[in-house]
């Protein structure tokens, strides 16, 4: 194939990843504005939520404090003890940040409305900030010859743009649960429900790869499984536990 074809196929990957990461988040809270009013304010905190958690917090001690303590180094030696604290503290500091934010900055906001919204900020600016930034860099640079992407297929580079759309569809659902735990007053049940499932599909990916030898392909099928059913089961809350019991949207 001529590579001047090659280039532009992945410029369209990128291209198609960078859509994903900025427009569903984009067009999710637009949507919600014009269907449901007032989205705005809960999609902003759900991305300060995730910011604060994990961009100001967790990915700076995980990155640059803990790998000074010998403790740290001998836990990366060992894979299950490894992924199961990425995926607690990713659970613990995430959804800790969601039950916060909400308390404090969405008083009386508990509709299912407000819980989509919060959830889009929150994955829609980790979408943005770990891959969608990425691939607007990697757009600009690549044909310039600053990346050598001439091992990675066109299906490699969408994988990161459909990983990104089953994260935002878990960090929905979790913002979800979190929401629903203030709204029936039940806030250490559904919280830690949260932590769990997030721990448990975060483990899974530093896991199942080298433990198991599952493929990216397979892995991103699990993600997208888990995550739908988490989605589902937030969804599910809202209008099925009330139905009848007041406005969810």
């Amino acid at each position: 194939m001529n590579g001047g074809i090659i280039i532009l196929l992945r410029e369209l990957c990128l291209l198609f990843d960078t859509l994903i990461c900025f427009g569903i988040p984009i067009a999710g809270v637009l949507i919600l504005s014009k269907k449901v009013g007032k989205a705005l304010k809960p999609f902003l905190k759900g991305m300060v939520a995730f910011t604060v958690s994990q961009l100001i917090l967790r990915i700076p001690i995980i990155s640059i404090v803990l790998p000074n303590f010998t403790w740290y180094q001998l836990l990366q030696l060992n894979l299950y003890p490894y992924g199961i604290f990425l995926g607690m503290t990713a659970g613990i500091f995430e959804e800790t940040a969601r039950l916060i934010f909400m308390k404090l900055f969405l008083k009386n906001r508990t509709r299912l409305g407000d819980g989509l919204a919060f959830g889009l900020g929150h994955g829609g600016i980790e979408a943005m900030v770990l891959v969608g930034v990425n691939c607007i860099a990697t757009m600009i640079m690549y044909p310039m010859g600053y990346f050598d992407l001439s091992d990675t297929g066109c299906m490699t580079l969408l994988v990161g743009g459909f990983e990104r759309i089953f994260a935002i569809a878990f960090h929905v659902g979790a913002s979800l649960i979190v929401l629903y735990g203030i709204r029936t007053n039940r806030i250490l049940r559904f919280t830690a429900l949260a932590i769990l499932l997030h721990a448990y599909i975060d483990s899974s990916v530093v896991i199942l790869p080298k433990a198991f030898g599952v493929g990216i392909y397979n892995l991103e099928i699990y993600i997208m499984i888990v995550s739908s059913l988490v989605l589902i089961y937030g969804c599910w809350l809202f209008v099925h536990k009330h139905n009848n019991k007041g406005a969810i949207i």
